[in-house]
Formats: C-alpha cells, sequence, structure tokens
C-alpha cells in the first residue's frame, strides 16, 4: 500500500483533523517535544513545494502498513527492532533503528540511539493501516541495544 493509493477522504481526514495528529521528539541534538500535523508530512497543498522523498509514505514492518512521520527516504536506512501489538490489534509499539543521519552514525556506540513510536490503527474508508501518534528519540537499551550494535558492526564492516 502507498499513500498515493489512499482516498483523498482519508488524506483530507489526516491532513485536517486534531485526532491525528502526532507526539514527536525528533531528538539528537535537543529535546524538543510538539504536537505536528500530518500536513506537514502528506501531500496536500502545504506540502506543494517539497521532494516526493521529503513526504511521508507507508512502510510495511512484519505484515503491518505503517505511517510514520518521516520522509520515504528515511526507509532504507530504518530498521525494526521490535514491534508489540496490543491485545485487540489496535495499537502498534515499534522500536526503531535510523541510521538515516549518517554524520550521528559513524561508531558503534551510535548504536545507542533510536526511536520509539506507537501507531493507532486506521480503519476508514476501506483502508487498513496504522498511523503513528507518538515518535520519540529514545536510548535503546537490553536487547534492542544489542541489535542495533549488531546493525552498527554491518555497516562500518568491523
Amino acid at each position: 500500500m502507498k499513500v498515493a493509493d489512499l482516498p483523498a477522504s482519508v488524506i483530507e481526514e489526516l491532513v485536517t483533523s486534531e485526532y491525528w495528529r502526532i507526539d514527536i521528539d525528533p531528538g539528537f541534538d535537543a529535546k524538543h517535544e510538539f504536537f505536528m500535523r500530518w500536513k506537514y508530512l502528506l501531500p496536500n497543498p502545504h506540502t506543494a513545494d517539497y521532494e516526493e522523498d521529503q513526504l511521508a509514505e507507508l512502510i510495511n514492518f512484519n505484515s503491518y502498513e505503517i505511517l510514520l512521520p518521516m520522509g520515504r527516504n528515511h526507509h532504507p536506512h530504518l530498521n525494526l527492532l521490535r514491534l508489540n501489538i496490543n491485545k485487540d490489534e489496535t495499537s502498534l509499539t515499534l522500536f526503531l533503528f535510523d541510521t538515516y543521519h549518517s554524520s550521528w552514525f559513524d561508531d558503534i556506540h551510535s548504536a545507542r540511539y533510536g526511536f520509539l513510536a506507537v501507531a493507532d490503527r486506521y480503519q476508514k474508508y476501506g483502508c487498513d493501516f496504522f498511523i503513528a501518534s507518538y515518535y520519540h528519540f529514545s536510548y535503546l537499551v537490553g536487547r534492542d541495544y544489542e541489535d542495533a550494535r549488531l546493525i552498527m558492526q554491518q555497516r562500518l564492516g568491523v
């Protein structure tokens, strides 16, 4: 599934509704938590000047279609460390390792930087996918950290 395949009514709802905003903390250089609306990430008149790869795109992890608040140019750098779905399958929790910002990922210790996302199920207009409501910088610990270290070792060739 791709964002371009979504009905116009879905895009309209996501870019205008207060319900579908995101609590986001992009992290790295400073803590700046804020709410963000999808109108800054999805195709609409507000993003007309954006490059196509800067816009959000659905990504598939473990057979779940998920809309995360990042440009599709991040997708090749995004590594799923863990995905948990709640009992009634209406919410996902993801631990992610994103090496897109290569200047932050130049040594093995960079494996400690990750992201925590929570995504809620969207089921309207014949669509069924998950959309992030929470996306925060997170320090990785335990198994998530060890998995990220393996990714960094492969990336760095060490």
